[in-house]
């Protein structure tokens, strides 16, 4: 899987052997563990495979992405209002009575979520004040108005967008805690049973399609990120607000034009990085590692996604 060089010089230096960088400097592994205030390990039996074994990196590099991505969705239901008010949408479809007709946890989370920070709103849209207002313009002539009847699938269907990446986040979480919890040795030595067993623990694949996930999940939210801030963009869709919220000397001034190129390339960027690693196997050693996980590059992928995002 491409951990166990990259993992072999993190532990030669954990050991204070090696070579490392500290503070832009590269020192020996013992200098750099001195100026760190790091006691070197001193391994006893069976510590120095633990270090290096399978999915100990990646499972690293998953543990830290996996709270930072956490994070970052409790965050996005907040910018979701924001969102909200500023392109006064209507509240009604976010009512969680709405949502326990259709049982996803992830989605009515969402939605109880939106619906409590904005019950306090005096910008978003009441639906029913929009119902009064037609059954007053109703005649034996079509009428024509301005206040949309429903609001666009960015913003209508956040919770069915925002709900699976809420759910499948949960079992990433169980993945991870289940590795990082696990006895990755090979050979495992089982002392309740008084045996050693030859096995296949170090493999990845649990951590790899976790994080192949994950990627589709940020990559997603990418997505829907890129549509709200088009609707911001577009006077034809922005309540009101000038196009590319250029309020003065517009043809001059890009307003947040340049910020929508940035946000759209990033996007794009992100959607083509967005391809399964866990399934782009080959085969090594002599066809005896004749399928890895790869979840090391699966891992790194999904940070560099990340942080796109």
């Amino acid at each position: 899987s491409g951990d166990l060089g990259p993992l072999a010089c993190i532990a030669l230096v954990a050991t204070g052997k090696w070579k490392a960088k500290y503070k832009g400097h590269v020192l020996s592994g013992k200098e750099a563990l001195v100026k760190a205030g790091i006691e070197p390990m001193k391994l006893t039996y069976k510590e120095g495979l633990s270090l290096i074994n399978g999915t100990s990196v990646m499972v690293g590099i998953a543990s830290l992405l996996l709270e930072d991505v956490i994070n970052l969705i409790k965050s996005y239901d907040i910018v979701s209002c924001l969102t909200f008010e500023s392109l006064k949408v209507k509240k009604k479809p976010f009512n969680p009575v709405v949502h326990r007709q259709k049982p996803h946890v992830g989605q009515l989370q969402v939605a109880e979520n939106f619906w409590m920070l904005l019950s306090d709103s005096k910008m978003i849209v009441d639906e029913d004040e929009v119902e009064k207002y037609l059954q007053n313009c109703i005649d034996e002539t079509p009428q024509s108005t301005n206040t949309p009847i429903e609001d666009a699938y960015s913003i209508r269907c956040s919770p069915h967008i925002l709900g699976p990446i809420r759910d499948s986040l949960k079992w990433i979480q169980s993945v991870v805690t289940g590795e990082l919890n696990s006895s990755n040795d090979n050979p495992l030595v089982i002392c309740e049973n008084n045996d050693v067993f030859h096995n296949g623990h170090f493999h990845g694949q649990y951590v790899s399609m976790a994080m192949d996930y994950l990627s589709i999940c940020l990559t997603t939210l990418s997505n829907l990120s890129d549509r709200r801030i088009d609707r911001f963009m577009d006077k034809n869709n922005s309540n009101g607000l000038p196009a590319f919220l250029c309020k003065e000397k517009p043809g001059l001034r890009l307003g947040l034009m340049g910020g929508q190129f940035m946000a759209t390339s990033l996007t794009a960027e992100n959607r083509s990085l967005c391809n399964p690693i866990s399934t782009q196997s080959l085969p090594s050693t002599g066809d005896f590692q004749d399928i890895v996980s790869l979840g090391l590059i699966a891992a790194r992928r999904a940070k560099e996604i990340y942080d796109n995002v």
